[in-house]
């Protein structure tokens, strides 16, 4: 006996210069000219994805599908068509659009690492201030103070972004060649 999907199965293509997303009866479709940015993202395993947002949404498209309990089924190739073909078409129409890499750039972490350990410092101030506490808020923020003086020493080593790619040559180190 097998058992039905729990979703149905998703299916991605390009029609002139919409791409569209079918999903069992349900079809949604994304103008590319609209498209703001397209991100590339590399998983474990040897899976990829990419991120699309456009105004109304986003959407994200990945390489391998689910096979059963465990199992992937890899559709590496057809997604590199599909991707190389999107992000062409894509830089012809949104002029605009912005393409890279993603993930989480090392520096805005850590620039909100630092925001939240300042507000935290102040905050833990105040605080102990209300409370008739102030010695020994002191002495606790003072110390949340020099750990954000040990992290702006790190700043300069600290990575830069990620460079963009040019969506008509994706580089294979990214995408596979089909």
């Amino acid at each position: 006996m097998r058992l039905a999907p729990l979703r149905p199965e998703t299916t991605w293509r390009l029609e002139g210069d919409d791409l569209v997303e079918l999903s069992g009866r349900r079809q949604r479709r994304w103008s590319l000219s609209t498209l703001r940015r397209l991100r590339l993202a590399s998983q474990a395993g040897g899976r990829r994805a990419v991120l699309l947002e456009f105004p109304r949404g986003r959407a994200s498209i990945v390489s391998h599908g689910w096979a059963g309990l465990g199992r992937f089924e890899d559709r590496t190739a057809s997604f590199a068509v599909l991707v190389r073909a999107l992000a062409a078409r894509a830089a012809d129409l949104a002029p605009g659009a912005r393409f890279g890499v993603a993930g989480v750039a090392a520096h805005e972490a850590f620039f909100w690492a630092m925001g939240l350990i300042g507000i935290g410092a102040a905050a833990l101030l105040l605080f102990s201030l209300t409370a008739g506490a102030a010695a020994m808020g002191l002495a606790l923020a003072a110390r949340m103070v020099f750990v954000l003086l040990l992290m702006l020493a790190v700043l300069p080593w600290l990575t830069a972004r990620a460079p963009a790619i040019d969506p008509r040559a994706i580089p294979a180190s990214l995408l596979p060649e089909a």
